[in-house]
């Protein structure tokens, strides 16, 4: 992969700086010229796709500006290699940055709007980021389409922002400076749920602490195009950049930055949600509680008495009860079952005077059958255990 790098980068031919048609290209690739460097604004928060990492920058939006800053050192002639300077800054100044020529090109996560358009020129989309909502399931377990009335977390001036304030009007949006703030706003339940990239949610929710329990919903709510943004007249620039992004198509290779960097990670954070369904699911799902009843040989009670009565179980919880199949005996062991949900039920023999031999607790991750063995012993003790 390297060697193709190279050999489409030597390709290209050497473009002396009077070449740069337009008086804006002219003035931002003299200044590229004279800084020897590049500088990129972009927002230090938007991992795994860009972040700050040991005094770099890494993630697939980094390496697509390598590629950028690579392309335009090959456009000046007799320069050394440029080198790429990241200039954090928030998503509502980014496109203002710019168009005053305070940087010289924008990139990371920046989605492709109408009102930025107004001020700058976009490349070519390189990726879509597909968003999804983030849940509290032990707050509040909420869906795409129950979010109205529900408080949403949003990173501030954002494209996101904008596509979330349009499709979900029932919702109060709350913006964050953010996705870590967003989120830990959600684990402390002060908002109902989340919005953004997949890939942005799955990092923060494996990297933010105390935050293990928060789920990624499998439903794409709404998408963003992401793109490299420079100055209007900056036409020479605008298409450079747009080689590379071609190029980065056509090899895949963001795709595969995104595989390397992220993938694991997402698919291991959207596990929680059916996991945790599951367990919700096994949590009410009827056990089929099979009661044993025998006695030691020492033990003087008629334990054939019993033979055709039935236990009831009561749930301590609602009151409600539920009675067994009539006790049949082989041998010397009565057997009679009864289907319950999990919970701690008192069980008796009604017929008995209401003797009760304890308390039976269906667990929620009992199997589907479980067996209690009751035994009478000798001076009127009673043993229950669980089979």
């Amino acid at each position: 992969m390297v060697r193709k790098l190279l050999l489409f980068f030597l390709s290209l031919p050497l473009l002396v700086l009077s070449s740069c048609g337009g008086e804006a290209s002219t003035a931002t690739f003299s200044r590229i010229s004279k800084n020897q460097f590049v500088t990129i604004a972009s927002v230090p928060f938007e991992g795994p796709l860009l972040y700050q990492k040991s005094q770099g920058w890494a993630g697939p939006d980094a390496e697509l500006g390598r590629l950028v800053v690579e392309k335009i050192s090959e456009a000046i002639e007799g320069r050394d290699k440029l080198e790429g300077r990241w200039i954090g800054m928030q998503h509502a100044t980014l496109a203002t940055a710019l168009a005053n020529s305070e940087v010289d090109i924008a990139l990371g996560v920046f989605g492709i709007t109408e009102t930025r358009k107004e001020l700058v020129a976009f490349s070519e989309p390189y990726y879509t980021s597909q968003l999804i909502l983030v849940i509290n399931p032990t707050h509040r377990d909420v869906r795409p389409n129950l979010l109205d009335g529900i408080e949403v977390g949003v990173r501030e001036g954002t494209a996101v922002e904008e596509l979330v304030k349009e499709k979900f009007g029932g919702s109060t949006i709350v913006p964050f400076k953010s996705l870590d703030d967003a989120i830990l706003a959600l684990r402390r339940a002060e908002i109902g749920a989340v919005i953004d990239d997949q890939y942005m949610a799955a990092f923060a929710l494996d990297t933010v602490p105390g935050v293990g329990h928060l789920e990624i919903v499998p439903e794409v709510v709404g998408t963003v195009d992401t793109a490299i943004a420079v100055q209007k007249k900056d036409t020479r620039l605008l298409e450079m950049v747009n080689e590379v992004i071609a190029h980065v198509k056509s090899e895949d290779l963001y795709s595969q930055w995104l595989q390397e960097e992220a993938e694991a990670q997402l698919a291991q954070v959207q596990e929680r949600h059916p996991e945790r369904l599951e367990r919700d699911r096994q949590a009410v799902l009827p056990r089929r509680v099979v009661i044993q009843v025998s006695k030691d040989n020492n033990n003087d009670f008629d334990i054939y008495r019993m033979a055709n009565l039935t236990f009831t179980l009561t749930d301590e919880k609602s009151g409600q009860s539920y009675n067994s199949s009539r006790i049949d005996f082989k041998g010397s062991t009565g057997s009679a079952s009864v289907t319950v949900r999990p919970g701690r039920y008192k069980l008796m023999v009604r017929k008995m005077n209401n003797w009760s031999p304890g308390i039976v607790v269906v667990q929620p991750s009992d199997p589907e059958r479980l067996t209690i063995k009751i035994r009478l012993q000798m001076g009127g003790q009673v043993r229950m255990t669980r089979g």
